[in-house]
């Protein structure tokens, strides 16, 4: 599999929020490891202003990216920590195909 191709069928999977874009957020936790030729990771960032928590994965290479994934939003970080593990598991136990079928349906 190319991953420049699957980045880019990825693209329309991307969640895209102009709001949430534009908060103030530092990183909570993150996990990041090989995928075909570049990476796959994990992230949890936590709003300054608020105890919200936002969880997702991003897939890139060297030129491009496709992020955030399988995005979610949380009001607490037990069940943010509770998808991390979530989506760690996947990236973990899955191989490349059953990953990119997953970014496509959800969880």
């Amino acid at each position: 599999m190319d991953l420049n191709t699957i980045i880019d069928d990825l693209q329309e999977y991307c969640y895209e929020d102009e709001e949430s874009i534009k908060l103030d957020k530092e990183m909570f936790d993150n996990y990041q490891i090989e995928f075909l030729d570049g990476f796959i990771g994990i992230i949890i960032n936590q709003y300054k202003d608020s105890n919200k928590f936002e969880v997702y994965l991003s897939i890139k290479n060297k030129n491009k990216i496709a992020c955030p994934l399988l995005y979610k939003e949380f009001n607490n970080v037990m069940d943010a920590k509770i998808y991390y593990k979530e989506l760690k598991n996947l990236v973990d136990n899955s191989d490349e195909k059953n990953i990119i079928n997953r970014c496509k349906i959800g969880l």
